[in-house]
């Protein structure tokens, strides 16, 4: 989700927390209308706010202490594609959630090699969403460089129900697509301050960040949420950007499948957001 939509969550979550317990399906359905996702997040946190226990549910300084508490219970709780597979790759462990898609560690047989693999959210399923979806794996096959974790195969998983006993819990078609596994994945900032980085290697790592991002607007695209999470050092000491699910489309190839951000839609993360960004320039 973005920040904007986080906050919407958050507010719905707050709202919500103050009627009865039995009154409080109703509104979230209500409030969140015909936004899937929303309505997803708003009902996950809530039903993990319930279950947390007595520590919980204890009264918080701030609701916001109780979000942040239930997001993190959320975060928890089992994964039903952990040992499935996907494809030709073996979900082993979760990476990485956010609210279009969940990264998983994952292992294919041939080459064998572990892999990052990026599963579209059940929840989220819409032919908005999809051609989102969609959209970040083809930009990655249009990037080419050293510094740009790269994508290798994408495709439609179809659960077979007659073998799959969870399949109630699964969707039976689910997108996804294969990237480049980073491994010992830190964050640029966390590797810099745990290394102790002198000025001078900082701006060293940086350079090569600002290399890949120009070569992806060479290529057409403008990534729109760099930030520490979306800038993984690997083992290696190497950057890597990842990440690109909000990005833009200018190339011609490339701006006819993406989603045109409309006038007053906020997109990225708002502490790390460009000045026309914080405008809400569509262009």
């Amino acid at each position: 989700m973005t920040s904007e939509r986080l906050q919407r969550a958050h507010e719905l979550f707050d709202e919500a927390l103050k009627r009865p317990a039995s009154e409080r399906a109703a509104f979230v359905a209500d409030a969140s209308g015909d936004d899937a996702e929303l309505r997803a997040q708003v009902e996950s946190l809530l039903e993990h706010d319930q279950q947390a226990g007595e520590d919980f549910m204890r009264p918080p300084e701030s609701k916001s202490q109780a979000f942040q508490a239930a997001l993190a219970a959320a975060e928890k709780r089992p994964d039903p594609l952990i040992g499935k597979r996907i494809g030709r790759y073996q979900v082993q462990s979760v990476i990485a959630a956010g609210g279009m898609g969940t990264v998983y560690e994952a292992l294919q047989e041939q080459p064998h090699r572990i892999v990052a693999l990026k599963v579209m959210n059940r929840n989220v399923a819409s032919s908005s969403a999809l051609r989102r979806f969609q959209f970040e794996s083809q930009i990655l096959a249009h990037l080419r460089h050293p510094n740009i974790a790269q994508i290798y195969e994408a495709g439609v998983h179809q659960f077979d129900p007659s073998r799959d006993r969870e399949r109630a819990v699964l969707a039976d078609a689910v997108p996804y697509f294969a990237m480049e596994y980073v491994p010992g994945a830190k964050r640029i900032t966390q590797y810099a301050e745990e290394r102790r980085l002198d000025t001078r290697r900082r701006l060293e790592l940086f350079t090569q960040v600002c290399d890949a991002v120009h070569h992806g607007h060479q290529k057409g695209v403008i990534h729109r949420d760099l930030k520490p999470a979306n800038i993984l050092i690997d083992s290696s000491g190497q950057p890597k950007v990842i990440d690109f699910g909000v990005a833009r489309g200018t190339d011609s190839d490339l701006s006819i499948t993406t989603q045109q951000t409309q006038t007053g839609q906020f997109v990225g993360t708002m502490q790390y957001m460009s000045p026309e960004q914080c405008d809400a320039d569509p262009h």
